[in-house]
Protein backbone atom coordinates (compact mmCIF):
# COMPACT_ATOMS: atom_id res chain seq x y z
CA UNK A 1 0.00 0.00 0.00
CA UNK A 2 1.12 3.31 -1.03
CA UNK A 3 1.45 6.50 1.34
CA UNK A 4 -1.98 8.32 -0.52
CA UNK A 5 -3.72 5.25 0.01
CA UNK A 6 -2.78 4.68 3.99
CA UNK A 7 -3.63 8.43 4.38
CA UNK A 8 -6.79 8.14 2.14
CA UNK A 9 -7.67 5.09 4.43
CA UNK A 10 -7.25 6.77 7.82
CA UNK A 11 -9.30 10.15 6.38
CA UNK A 12 -11.85 7.53 5.91
CA UNK A 13 -11.97 5.96 9.30
CA UNK A 14 -11.50 9.86 11.35
CA UNK A 15 -14.59 11.18 9.39
CA UNK A 16 -16.95 8.29 10.78
CA UNK A 17 -15.47 8.87 13.90
CA UNK A 18 -15.28 12.56 13.70
CA UNK A 19 -18.25 13.49 11.72
CA UNK A 20 -19.05 17.02 13.16
CA UNK A 21 -15.34 17.90 14.36
CA UNK A 22 -13.25 17.00 11.74
CA UNK A 23 -13.13 20.06 8.96
CA UNK A 24 -10.87 20.07 5.46
CA UNK A 25 -8.59 22.66 5.13
CA UNK A 26 -7.71 21.47 1.72
CA UNK A 27 -9.15 20.44 -1.43
CA UNK A 28 -6.69 17.75 -1.57
CA UNK A 29 -7.81 16.57 2.20
CA UNK A 30 -4.56 16.32 2.96
CA UNK A 31 -4.27 19.66 5.64
CA UNK A 32 -6.96 19.39 8.17
CA UNK A 33 -8.28 20.20 11.58
CA UNK A 34 -10.23 18.59 14.46
CA UNK A 35 -12.09 19.97 17.22
CA UNK A 36 -11.86 18.19 20.44
CA UNK A 37 -13.93 19.05 23.35
CA UNK A 38 -12.27 18.49 26.69
CA UNK A 39 -14.16 17.60 29.67
CA UNK A 40 -13.54 20.18 32.03
CA UNK A 41 -14.98 21.61 35.68
CA UNK A 42 -15.83 24.31 34.16
CA UNK A 43 -19.30 25.65 32.93
CA UNK A 44 -17.59 26.84 29.58
CA UNK A 45 -16.86 24.44 26.46
CA UNK A 46 -13.32 24.89 26.30
CA UNK A 47 -12.13 23.13 23.10
CA UNK A 48 -9.03 22.91 21.05
CA UNK A 49 -7.80 22.48 17.41
CA UNK A 50 -5.35 19.67 16.09
CA UNK A 51 -4.14 21.11 13.14
CA UNK A 52 -2.84 17.83 11.20
CA UNK A 53 -0.96 18.37 7.49
CA UNK A 54 -0.30 14.96 5.84
CA UNK A 55 4.18 14.94 4.31
CA UNK A 56 3.91 12.99 1.27
CA UNK A 57 6.03 10.33 2.59
CA UNK A 58 3.36 10.06 5.68
CA UNK A 59 2.75 7.77 7.79
CA UNK A 60 6.51 6.89 7.05
CA UNK A 61 7.67 10.63 8.36
CA UNK A 62 5.49 12.61 11.37
CA UNK A 63 2.83 14.68 10.36
CA UNK A 64 3.23 18.38 10.71
CA UNK A 65 1.08 18.86 13.56
CA UNK A 66 -0.51 22.55 14.97
CA UNK A 67 -2.39 23.24 18.16
CA UNK A 68 -4.77 26.43 18.59
CA UNK A 69 -7.56 27.44 21.22
CA UNK A 70 -10.78 26.43 18.88
CA UNK A 71 -13.84 29.40 18.95
CA UNK A 72 -16.95 28.97 20.58
CA UNK A 73 -19.53 27.60 19.16
CA UNK A 74 -22.21 29.54 17.74
CA UNK A 75 -24.79 28.71 20.59
CA UNK A 76 -22.87 28.56 23.73
CA UNK A 77 -22.36 31.83 25.44
CA UNK A 78 -19.49 33.16 26.50
CA UNK A 79 -20.67 34.39 30.36
CA UNK A 80 -20.57 31.86 33.16
CA UNK A 81 -22.75 31.76 35.70
CA UNK A 82 -21.42 34.03 38.61
CA UNK A 83 -20.23 36.60 36.38
CA UNK A 84 -20.74 39.82 37.57
CA UNK A 85 -20.41 43.14 36.19
CA UNK A 86 -21.55 45.08 39.74
CA UNK A 87 -19.08 47.61 40.77
CA UNK A 88 -20.53 48.00 43.87
CA UNK A 89 -19.79 44.12 45.03
CA UNK A 90 -17.73 44.15 48.00
CA UNK A 91 -14.18 42.54 48.21
CA UNK A 92 -15.91 39.58 50.41
CA UNK A 93 -18.44 38.66 48.01
CA UNK A 94 -15.90 39.22 45.23
CA UNK A 95 -13.55 36.50 46.91
CA UNK A 96 -16.53 34.35 47.42
CA UNK A 97 -17.29 34.54 43.99
CA UNK A 98 -14.10 34.00 42.61
CA UNK A 99 -13.73 30.78 45.34
CA UNK A 100 -16.62 29.28 43.43
CA UNK A 101 -16.08 30.24 39.89
CA UNK A 102 -11.93 29.43 39.98
CA UNK A 103 -12.62 26.99 36.94
CA UNK A 104 -14.03 29.32 34.77
CA UNK A 105 -10.69 31.92 34.97
CA UNK A 106 -8.39 28.66 33.72
CA UNK A 107 -7.17 29.48 30.12
CA UNK A 108 -5.07 27.95 27.87
CA UNK A 109 -2.01 29.82 27.08
CA UNK A 110 0.55 30.02 24.61
CA UNK A 111 2.78 28.44 26.80
CA UNK A 112 0.28 25.72 27.60
CA UNK A 113 -0.14 24.90 23.75
CA UNK A 114 3.51 24.64 23.54
CA UNK A 115 3.78 22.13 26.16
CA UNK A 116 1.07 19.79 24.58
CA UNK A 117 2.39 20.28 21.25
CA UNK A 118 6.34 18.75 22.41
CA UNK A 119 3.99 15.84 23.81
CA UNK A 120 2.08 15.28 20.78
CA UNK A 121 5.73 15.45 18.72
CA UNK A 122 7.00 12.66 21.12
CA UNK A 123 4.06 10.35 20.71
CA UNK A 124 4.19 10.81 16.94
CA UNK A 125 7.74 10.12 16.90
CA UNK A 126 6.62 6.81 18.40
CA UNK A 127 4.34 6.10 15.75
CA UNK A 128 6.23 6.58 12.56
CA UNK A 129 5.06 3.98 10.28
CA UNK A 130 1.47 3.55 11.30
CA UNK A 131 -1.58 5.97 10.69
CA UNK A 132 -1.44 7.94 14.34
CA UNK A 133 -3.14 10.71 14.48
CA UNK A 134 -6.59 9.11 16.09
CA UNK A 135 -3.79 8.48 18.92
CA UNK A 136 -2.66 12.21 18.64
CA UNK A 137 -6.18 13.24 19.29
CA UNK A 138 -6.88 10.88 22.20
CA UNK A 139 -3.37 12.00 23.83
CA UNK A 140 -3.98 15.62 23.39
CA UNK A 141 -7.44 15.11 25.34
CA UNK A 142 -6.21 13.59 27.56
CA UNK A 143 -3.12 16.16 28.30
CA UNK A 144 -4.85 19.12 27.49
CA UNK A 145 -7.70 18.09 30.60
CA UNK A 146 -5.01 17.21 32.75
CA UNK A 147 -3.14 20.53 32.44
CA UNK A 148 -6.40 22.02 33.15
CA UNK A 149 -6.72 20.31 36.65
CA UNK A 150 -3.37 21.25 37.19
CA UNK A 151 -3.98 24.81 36.68
CA UNK A 152 -7.20 24.78 38.57
CA UNK A 153 -5.11 23.39 41.50
CA UNK A 154 -1.91 25.87 41.56
CA UNK A 155 -4.72 28.57 40.84
CA UNK A 156 -6.66 27.36 43.94
CA UNK A 157 -3.85 26.89 46.38
CA UNK A 158 -2.45 30.53 45.48
CA UNK A 159 -5.58 32.16 45.86
CA UNK A 160 -5.60 29.97 49.46
CA UNK A 161 -2.62 30.88 50.29
CA UNK A 162 -3.19 35.12 49.90
CA UNK A 163 -6.68 34.52 51.41
CA UNK A 164 -4.81 32.70 54.68
CA UNK A 165 -2.13 36.04 54.61
CA UNK A 166 -5.00 38.38 54.32
CA UNK A 167 -6.50 36.95 57.21
CA UNK A 168 -3.42 37.06 59.44
CA UNK A 169 -2.92 40.50 58.43
CA UNK A 170 -6.85 41.53 59.48
CA UNK A 171 -6.50 39.15 62.81
CA UNK A 172 -3.02 41.44 63.43
CA UNK A 173 -5.07 44.45 63.79
CA UNK A 174 -7.27 43.34 66.78
CA UNK A 175 -4.41 41.74 68.36
CA UNK A 176 -2.47 44.22 71.02
CA UNK A 177 1.10 43.71 72.64
CA UNK A 178 1.01 40.11 74.25
CA UNK A 179 1.70 41.08 78.25
CA UNK A 180 3.56 39.83 80.91
CA UNK A 181 4.31 40.58 84.54
CA UNK A 182 7.54 42.15 83.55
CA UNK A 183 6.36 44.61 80.99
CA UNK A 184 2.91 44.82 83.21
CA UNK A 185 5.25 46.40 85.90
CA UNK A 186 7.07 48.58 83.35
CA UNK A 187 3.61 50.19 82.33
CA UNK A 188 2.06 50.69 85.65
CA UNK A 189 5.78 51.79 87.70
CA UNK A 190 5.92 54.58 84.20
CA UNK A 191 1.82 55.33 84.41
CA UNK A 192 1.99 56.01 88.19
CA UNK A 193 5.13 58.43 87.56
CA UNK A 194 3.40 60.28 84.92
CA UNK A 195 0.22 60.47 86.76
CA UNK A 196 2.11 61.13 90.27
CA UNK A 197 0.41 59.00 92.03
CA UNK A 198 3.24 58.85 94.86
CA UNK A 199 3.27 62.33 95.64
CA UNK A 200 -0.39 62.19 95.42
CA UNK A 201 -0.65 58.70 97.80
CA UNK A 202 1.90 61.24 100.06
CA UNK A 203 -0.22 64.10 100.55
CA UNK A 204 -3.42 62.12 101.53
CA UNK A 205 -1.75 60.14 103.98
CA UNK A 206 -0.28 63.55 105.48
CA UNK A 207 -3.95 65.07 105.70
CA UNK A 208 -5.31 61.73 107.25
CA UNK A 209 -2.47 62.09 109.88
CA UNK A 210 -3.04 65.59 110.57
CA UNK A 211 0.23 66.69 108.72
CA UNK A 212 2.20 64.68 110.79
CA UNK A 213 4.63 61.60 108.89
CA UNK A 214 3.10 58.79 109.44
CA UNK A 215 4.94 55.35 110.77
CA UNK A 216 6.68 54.36 107.46
CA UNK A 217 7.10 56.96 106.33
CA UNK A 218 9.61 57.65 109.11
CA UNK A 219 11.32 54.44 108.77
CA UNK A 220 11.75 55.34 105.27
CA UNK A 221 13.14 58.54 105.64
CA UNK A 222 14.98 57.07 108.65
CA UNK A 223 13.82 58.96 111.35
CA UNK A 224 12.72 55.93 113.37
CA UNK A 225 14.44 55.87 116.79
CA UNK A 226 16.28 59.32 116.31
CA UNK A 227 15.22 62.55 118.18
CA UNK A 228 12.23 64.36 118.30
CA UNK A 229 11.05 66.46 115.36
CA UNK A 230 9.71 70.17 116.52
CA UNK A 231 6.59 69.90 117.63
CA UNK A 232 4.75 71.94 114.39
CA UNK A 233 4.21 68.47 112.67
CA UNK A 234 6.70 66.10 113.43
CA UNK A 235 5.84 62.60 115.53
CA UNK A 236 7.91 61.68 119.03
CA UNK A 237 9.52 58.70 119.26
CA UNK A 238 7.66 58.14 122.48
CA UNK A 239 4.74 58.84 120.78
CA UNK A 240 5.18 56.24 117.97
CA UNK A 241 5.76 53.80 120.54
CA UNK A 242 3.29 54.05 122.48
CA UNK A 243 1.19 54.30 119.32
CA UNK A 244 3.22 50.64 118.36
CA UNK A 245 1.62 49.25 121.84
CA UNK A 246 -2.02 50.24 121.61
CA UNK A 247 -1.96 48.75 118.56
CA UNK A 248 -0.63 45.50 120.10
CA UNK A 249 -3.21 45.55 122.31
Amino acid sequence: MDHQEEQTQEIEILQSIYPDELEFLNEAQTHFQIRINLDTESERKHALNLVVKYPKTYPEVVPELHIEVAEAEENEDGDYEGESDDDDEDEEAKQTRLALNMAETIEYERGDLSKLLSKLNEEAEIGIGMPSIFTLVTVLKDEAESLFNEKLTTKTKEFERKRNELEKIEQQKFQGTKVTPESFNQWRLKFRQEMKFEEKDELKMQQMHGGRLTGKQIFERGLAGTEEEDGNGGVEGDDLVEGVKNIAV
